[in-house]
This record gives C-alpha cells, sequence and structure tokens, in this order.
C-alpha cells in the first residue's frame, strides 16, 4: 500500500538527511506552513491542508495542487485533518516529517496524532535529522540494527505491560514501563535485529543518534 507522509510546519535544519526516506510513490500532504518544507525537500505536494496561520494562502495556491482550507478557529490541528483525510482515501502507513524542533507543544500533539492513527489500525513513523519515533499499540516488532544509533522504549499515556526485548545489550523480559520512569531509554543494538514485544498500552520505539 501506498505511504502517506504530511509535511509540518516545524524547522528543518539539515534536509537532505530527510530526502533518503522518501518513496516515488508516497502521497504528499503538505500542513499549512509545510509547504516551505516540500520546498526545502524538492518535492510538490499533492495536498495542501491549512488554516494559514503558519504559511501563505498564496503561496499555496501558486503551487497549483488540491487545496483543503480550514477554519482558523477548530477542535483539531492541521497534521490531524491532514491524517484524517488520508484516512479516508485508504491510507494507513504514514511518515510524519516537520514535527519536531519548534514548539513543544505542536511536537506533543504529532504524538497525539501517531496514537490516532494507531488506534485506528495505522501505523505512522515520525521523522527529523537526529530520530525516529513509531507509537505502536501492542504486538510484535523487529527493528534492524542501527549503527551508531540509540534504541529506546518509552510508555505513552499509561502503563506498558508484558514488554520483552531481545538481541540487545540491555534486554527486557515481562517488564512494565510506566510514564514516570525512563528505565528504556539509551539501549544499544546487537548484530542481529531487536526483537520486542508486549501485551498492553501504546509503546513509543525510539531510534536516536547526536
Amino acid at each position: 500500500m501506498r505511504r502517506c507522509v504530511i509535511l509540518a510546519a516545524g524547522p528543518v535544519e539539515e534536509p537532505a538527511l530527510l530526502l533518503p526516506l522518501l518513496r516515488e510513490d508516497d502521497w504528499i500532504v503538505a500542513a499549512d506552513g509545510g509547504v516551505c518544507l516540500a520546498e526545502k525537500l524538492g518535492v510538490r505536494p499533492d495536498l495542501i491542508v491549512a488554516d494559514f496561520d503558519s504559511g501563505s494562502r498564496e503561496e499555496a495556491e501558486r503551487l497549483g495542487v488540491r487545496l483543503h482550507t480550514l477554519p482558523q478557529e477548530k477542535d483539531t490541528t492541521d497534521t490531524q485533518e491532514a491524517a484524517a483525510e488520508a484516512f479516508e482515501l485508504g491510507y494507513r502507513s504514514f511518515l510524519l516529517l516537520g514535527c519536531t524542533g519548534g514548539r513543544l507543544d505542536h511536537m506533543m500533539g504529532a504524538l497525539c496524532v501517531m496514537q490516532w492513527i494507531a488506534r485506528r489500525g495505522g501505523h505512522a513513523v515520525l521523522a527529523d535529522e537526529h530520530n525516529r519515533l513509531m507509537l505502536v499499540g501492542p504486538g510484535e516488532w523487529e527493528i534492524a540494527p542501527h549503527p551508531g544509533w540509540k534504541l529506546s522504549l518509552l510508555a505513552y499515556g499509561g502503563p506498558v505491560s508484558g514488554v520483552t526485548l531481545r538481541q540487545v545489550r540491555y534486554p527486557l523480559t515481562e517488564a512494565t514501563l510506566t510514564t514516570d520512569n525512563p528505565i528504556g531509554v539509551s539501549n544499544e543494538f546487537e548484530e542481529k535485529p531487536a526483537k520486542i514485544r508486549f501485551r498492553s498500552g501504546f509503546l513509543q520505539i525510539f531510534l536516536s543518534r547526536d
């Protein structure tokens, strides 16, 4: 299935580091000021979703792509509206770019969107120049080794139970991760893929490098 890439308005200092994440068949949605990130990446969005509090209507119209204009006073964010529109079109795989590096409330709002996607059976990855983040529900996951990157597991929104982590430097067996204890930070890969499974809750899986 094709993937939806949502471009948000957060600052990106080294767009060249994000280019390898893009695929030729991605369906790209610029969320308001994400139009600027599209220009930095040299891609043309398929859709612009915007209330124009962080982007320019003139710039959006100049691109000549489909435009979904939102009211500035609403109960959702531009990023969530972009995800909802993609869901209606059948997309279940998402990549979120431009969601970090600026306002912390916008970044936390993007995590809420990731949980919204996960609750509906979708899968999202949030990425910037130094981090990759997945927010996933119960199941089994395998993460390929990334030399020079750290692997971290953190609970999101409540306890995560039955966490078993194998083929890493610091394994876990049937652990419970809680939001007030960052015990899962800065693990290290071994030669084989890391194996993760858990029974309940929502888990944040981070890959990070300096």
